[in-house]
């Protein structure tokens, strides 16, 4: 018997298509807020759209002489 011809491009992937994580209110607020800044950018409103920024990408060390805040105390969650 002969072997399937694929794409190349390997399996199917499964789930939800990529960049959404299968919850509706998730998208129709993206959509939402989609359309009110292309609502914006056609009144003439101007837009910046920031990259990542290096304060997200590393966490510096503390610094001589400062004083780490304290872990927030969590109370087990009651059944």
């Amino acid at each position: 018997m002969k072997a399937k011809k694929t794409s190349g491009k390997g399996p199917a992937p499964k789930g939800p298509p990529a960049g959404s994580d299968g919850n509706p209110h998730k998208r129709m607020e993206s959509e939402r807020i989609a359309s009110d800044i292309a609502d914006y950018e056609k009144s003439g409103g101007k837009v910046e759209k920031l990259g990542v920024t290096r304060v997200l990408q590393t966490v510096a060390p503390a610094q001589k002489g400062e004083v780490p805040k304290s872990e927030p105390t969590v109370r087990p969650r009651s059944r």
